[in-house]
């Protein structure tokens, strides 16, 4: 028996809203009916390339009957007007990471979803990965013992930076990439955290007329006590291996560590024995989206909810206070 197609608006066409598009057009649950930017050329030529529509103006997805999911991959800072109008207009919600860059708009997107009683997903993706989902599993089975310290690490080369952040000034480290690692490792820990110090480097992206932070690092205390480390930077080398980012995490425990280096693709466990698993590194671009579509036709809770993206909102924001204040920073 044939499944009815659910139809989606997409808004945002930049890279990652083009992963959006590709994951809905391979999936055969669903169809990408229409597609917005406000660069005109953009919207019609990513239009063109995935077979759907564009909307001359976004609240022509938001407005459209037939469309029954929306999703939000439009820059860090400009996520709220949209989530909220879909969420009022009874649309499931996929909204890229961070849900919003102030506690107070994550509030307020998580009130239009309880007032509708619409779905709504942050795409934090990491957790996907399955070699950080073999962290997970190592750290949830108690392999390594109680968790005692950790250190997560997401950067950005500066060349990516200069290439593909024309936006930066409205963001930085600490919301494109360090909202990513604060959700991976309270996802991986399953705790929440108590207490923020952080501090942070400006002046090289300056010099080249981004004005935004070149780096942050934070430490925050969990509420088991774990303290952990992480670091965000727009600055790393040319020359990195990587072209894109450096990317790994480390978690201590009483009795053993498990360590991933993201952007060399491995995993090593070490415990009672040490092992180094074979990991299936297939692309997590498309689980989130596709597991995004079963919580809706199933009606299932979503995997990455509207509070956890609040919680890496506040953590972030305590950063930032931190940073400013020169001060470790109480969370509620």
């Amino acid at each position: 028996m044939s499944v009815e197609k659910k139809s989606v608006g997409l808004i945002g066409c930049g890279a990652y809203g083009r992963v959006h598009a590709r994951a809905y057009c391979n999936d055969p649950r669903t169809r990408l009916k229409a597609l917005w930017s406000p660069t005109r050329e953009r919207r019609e030529a990513v239009a063109r390339e995935f077979g759907c529509s564009a909307a001359a103006d976004w609240r022509g997805i938001i407005d459209d009957p037939e469309i029954h999911c929306v999703s939000i991959a439009t820059p860090d800072f400009a996520h709220t007007e949209y989530a909220i109008a879909a969420l009022k207009a009874g649309k499931h919600v996929l909204v890229e990471k961070p849900l919003a860059t102030t506690s107070d708009e994550c509030q307020r997107i998580i009130k239009a979803r309880d007032a509708g009683g619409a779905k709504l997903m942050v795409n934090y993706h990491n957790r996907w990965w399955p070699p950080f989902k073999a962290a997970y599993q190592t750290v949830r089975s108690v392999k390594i013992g109680r968790p005692v310290s950790g250190n997560f690490t997401l950067s950005n080369t500066i060349s990516w930076v200069e290439q593909h952040m024309s936006w930066g000034d409205k963001s930085g480290p600490e919301w494109f990439l360090m909202s990513h690692i604060v959700d991976l490792a309270f996802w991986i820990l399953g705790k929440k955290p108590v207490e923020v110090f952080a501090m942070a480097r400006e002046g090289l992206l300056r010099s080249k007329g981004v004005k935004t932070r070149d780096l942050v690092k934070a430490m925050v205390r969990m509420e088991d006590g774990a303290v952990i480390h992480f670091e965000s930077s727009w600055i790393v080398a040319r020359n990195w291996r990587n072209p894109v980012n450096e990317m790994w995490i480390s978690v201590q425990g009483e009795s053993g560590r498990v360590d991933v280096t993201g952007d060399a693709d491995n995993v090593v466990i070490t415990a009672d024995r040490h092992e180094t698993p074979f990991v299936d590194l297939s692309s997590t671009e498309f689980g989130p989206i596709h597991d995004f579509i079963s919580c809706v036709l199933e009606n299932k809770p979503v995997p990455v909810s509207g509070e956890e993206g609040l919680l890496a909102t506040r953590v972030i924001e305590a950063v930032l206070e931190s940073c400013k204040r020169g001060v470790s920073v109480k969370l509620d």
